[in-house]
């Protein structure tokens, strides 16, 4: 039997800026040593809030044998492996999958660009040789199953990152994004869903952190120019949206520096109107376009209360954007019942697909014993017969039909068999056939 087995590390398990620990660099060469620890196929899957490996196994069928590859490849301790990966096999694993396909286990629920994550995973394994027909057939039935659950409910309607929304209302504020400087202060999980819609829409942004380190790790896992904390706050009267998605025992953002930030921008805007010859035209819209947007998403607020009150700014809170979000998770929520129905009919059919999927080499290896059994005594008559070729001919096209009409309805007997599970009807098959099934099915399990 063919083990499905998944080990993860993801965002439930540790903090998103500690996954960089358990990123693989070159997957390639560990699907060449697949083989080394027991696997017939492998597949690593790596996105911004996981790290996963799935494998197939008939020889391994304990999912901490995957664990083996971090310890080795990336010289992490077991007892820290055994702490932060989660570990699952046969239905669970591929319920685990589906379910990760659906958008059920993102961070996000509903979101899309997991669906996408999972094909270019299925792609790059392909690619090294990692994968054959088993993880194959399970991702690409994933890759549907989450379409299918997006075609069939609304969870993927109205978005529910606060990240994507803070954006969102950053672009109507600032009448887009695009040619203005933006930066975000942190580097953990609220950052990273600020992150994505920006790298989504094309929009550079400057990322910093209270120590470089972080801010580096952010820029390599997630994006971002990465800047050194104390010199990005001295860079504040350049900047037009500034996003806060960190958290801080004191006012990250204070009144005083504010307004020293307002003076310095309205300097450097006086400075331009001079070179321009004493006046900027401004657009009909422009007097609404706040000088500098915060986006406050830390909770509690690090952002000084005073500071709203500072002309020229616009502050958005982060209760202003909750508000949003949990009106869309609310609806979201509601079809999350029916996206879990679907997944669930699907781990049934995938269950029995691939329990059929094990017994066809079986009855493969029966077909052509029968088959060399009706070419031995094709071969006996025709040399007891005096006919002609086309006689021959049609002696032959019988032997075939016999042989066809009498296996074709205890083999498909014997699909559904392995579809329900049922060993004990296999294993009769096996004994009243007697062409070697049983021993090639036990092979197989």
């Amino acid at each position: 039997m063919m083990n499905i087995l998944n080990a993860r590390v993801t965002y439930r398990q540790i903090p998103i800026h500690m996954l960089e620990r358990f990123t693989f660099k070159d997957t390639a060469s560990i699907y060449r040593m697949k083989d080394k620890y027991g696997f017939d196929e492998l597949l690593i899957l790596q996105t911004c809030n996981r790290v996963e490996v799935y494998a197939a196994s008939s020889k391994v069928d304990d999912p901490s044998s995957l664990l083996d590859i971090w310890h080795e490849y990336l010289n992490l301790d077991r007892e820290v492996l055994e702490k932060s990966v989660e570990l699952s096999k046969g239905r669970d694993a591929i319920l685990h999958l589906f379910r990760l396909a659906s958008g059920l286990d993102s961070l996000v629920v509903g979101e899309d660009q997991i669906l996408g994550q999972v094909k270019r995973a299925l792609e790059n394994a392909r690619k090294s040789n990692g994968v054959d027909s088993y993880l194959s057939m399970l991702f690409e039935k994933a890759v549907r199953v989450g379409s299918k659950v997006r075609a069939s409910t609304n969870i993927n309607k109205g978005s529910t990152s606060y990240g994507s929304i803070a954006v969102k209302l950053a672009e109507e504020h600032l009448h887009g994004l695009y040619g203005r400087r933006v930066m975000l202060i942190g580097s953990g999980e609220a950052a990273s869903m600020v992150a994505k819609p920006l790298l989504n829409k094309g929009i550079e942004f400057i990322v910093t952190s209270r120590t470089m380190e972080r801010a580096k790790a952010f820029s390599e896992k997630v994006g971002g120019k990465p800047m050194e904390f104390d010199h990005a706050m001295s860079e504040l009267d350049k900047v037009d949206a500034l996003f806060i998605a960190t958290t801080a025992p004191y006012w990250l953002i204070t009144y005083e520096r504010m307004v020293e930030v307002m003076e310095e921008k309205e300097k450097e805007k006086k400075g331009m109107n001079n070179m321009d010859g004493g006046g900027v035209e401004q657009g009909p819209s422009s007097a609404h376009v706040p000088s500098l947007l915060l986006l406050d998403l830390s909770n509690p607020s690090t952002v000084e209360p005073r500071v709203d009150s500072i002309d020229g700014i616009k502050v958005i809170r982060f209760d202003e954007i909750s508000s949003m979000v949990e009106r869309n998770i609310g609806a979201r929520m509601k079809e999350v019942s029916e996206a879990e129905r679907i997944v669930r009919e699907e781990v049934d059919a995938m269950e029995a697909r691939l329990r059929r999927f094990e017994v066809e080499p079986v009855i493969d290896s029966l077909f052509r014993s029968v088959d060399r059994i009706r070419q031995r005594e094709l071969e006996k008559a025709l040399s007891m017969l005096n006919l002609d070729e086309r006689s021959k001919q049609v002696v032959e096209q019988m032997s075939y039909a016999i042989v066809e009409s009498i296996l074709s309805i205890p083999m498909d007997e014997l699909r559904k068999a392995s579809e329900n599970g049922d060993v004990e009807f296999i294993r009769t098959a096996s004994r009243l056939f007697k062409y070697g099934l049983e021993e090639q099915y036990n092979h197989t399990r």
